[in-house]
């Protein structure tokens, strides 16, 4: 009977040196001399924030479809153009800065609604960029004119 107790308690030590040897094995193959830990090849550049919005007809009911929008890096300059979906959405990805966004309007069409500049940092998503198209309208005084004539076609003296 002690044979089997030696026995088993010869087991139960050799488990945790076993264990014990592969966790200083595997620590001493993770520590490999000349093998860089961060990967220094060339990634593809990346956006870190961005801006997205909607463009609408008169009153912000109807989505306007195919309408060209620009985004204007205030600071830079630089400048990336995208066209409005048929929901009227539209989104850039762009890096941290302060833009303004830009809506290319027709003949006759006027801003109800536009976006100011917009302050976007990392990771930020900037979902309030929306446009309201109004109609050109003929704007009319709201007191008459005083008149040159007496109403009957004849000059005032």
């Amino acid at each position: 009977m002690n044979r089997t107790f030696v026995t088993l308690c010869t087991g139960a030590i050799r488990l945790p040196l076993a264990l014990g040897a592969v966790a200083v094995l595997l620590t001493l193959a993770a520590c490999r001399a000349g093998v860089p830990i961060v990967d220094p090849s060339d990634r593809p550049t990346q956006a870190d924030g961005t801006i997205s919005g909607t463009v609408r007809g008169p009153e912000g009911t109807s989505p306007i479809d195919g309408r060209g929008v620009a985004v204007v890096n205030v600071e830079t300059g630089e400048r990336q153009q995208t066209t409005t979906n048929n929901a009227g959405g539209f989104t850039f990805k762009v890096r941290p800065g302060k833009y303004r966004v830009e809506l290319t309007l027709l003949d006759g069409e006027t801003l109800v609604k536009k976006p100011g500049v917009m302050s976007v940092n990392k990771s930020d998503v900037d979902a309030h960029a929306d446009f309201v198209l109004g109609s050109g309208r003929l704007v009319r005084p709201r007191f008459p004119s005083p008149r040159g004539d007496d109403g009957l076609g004849s000059a005032i003296a």
